[in-house]
């Protein structure tokens, strides 16, 4: 998979937004932005980053037919293959394939992509 681009932020926020989970996704980036006077609990301060990805990849899946052509065009893109070829992918290659999309190396991405 290619490195994520500025490019990249417009089709995916219209991704999330017809899935409807951009509202989701930016207040879950949002609580883990808080400043420590904002929260009495330190835990609350530290973003759990694995938590979040569960959460976005779940999220994805579970609501992708609402964007499946437009997920596909983006995944494509992504990988220099054809929309068809990302649709006939196995169900475990397409797992993986939204496991790296939601890896650690794109959160910042889906900071910028939820605001």
């Amino acid at each position: 998979m290619r490195e994520l681009k500025a490019k990249d932020i417009a089709p995916f926020t219209k991704i999330l937004a017809k899935m409807e989970l951009k509202e989701t996704i930016k207040e879950m980036f949002t609580k883990t932005t808080k400043t420590e006077n904002d929260i009495e609990n330190q835990e609350d301060i530290k973003p759990n980053n694995g938590k979040m990805v569960s959460e976005l990849m779940w999220g994805i899946v579970e609501n992708y037919y609402k964007a499946e052509n437009e997920l596909f065009v983006f995944l494509a893109d992504l990988e220099q293959k054809t929309k068809e070829e990302i649709a006939e992918l196995s169900l475990s290659e397409f797992i993986e394939l939204i496991k790296e999309l939601f890896s650690e190396k794109n959160i910042s991405f889906f900071k910028s992509a939820a605001k």
